[in-house]
């Protein structure tokens, strides 16, 4: 079965996906640009969160902040963090305990930095880079 020529194909395993990104944002690319300049800003109060739940801490609020990332991911194009934050956010919320959801979280943590990297091929010296 072939896609419409309307419909969008998205690549759930893709780290980074500008295209999508740039319709997540009407086609303005200085929208698109900016939504994921947001989401780097607030990779770092994740991760240290994440970190302090993997360390034993058990850090209040990791699921709401789960569930903001999960949100974040929505507007910028980024559909592997956006579905693991949306597994997680399921266990954590169906009663999962957060020490069981280790290879999880690793996993977020090392997307972040996948993210983190493609993001900067696009933002790093402020032109677009297709």
């Amino acid at each position: 079965m072939t896609p419409e020529v309307n419909e969008i194909v998205v690549n759930p395993n893709a780290t980074l996906d500008w295209q999508l990104a740039l319709r997540q944002a009407a086609g303005k690319t200085d929208l698109a640009r900016d939504m994921l300049q947001m989401l780097l800003d607030f990779l770092p109060e994740v991760r240290n969160k994440v970190e302090e739940q993997l360390v034993g801490e058990n850090p209040e609020g990791l699921v709401d902040l789960i569930h903001k990332l999960h949100g974040s991911c929505g507007y910028s194009g980024v559909p592997r963090m956006k579905n693991l934050c949306q597994l997680i956010e399921q266990q954590l919320r169906s009663g999962t305990k957060e020490e069981d959801l280790e290879p999880e979280l690793l996993e977020l943590l090392d997307e972040m930095d996948n993210v983190a990297r493609e993001a900067s091929k696009i933002l790093g010296n402020g032109r677009l880079v297709e």
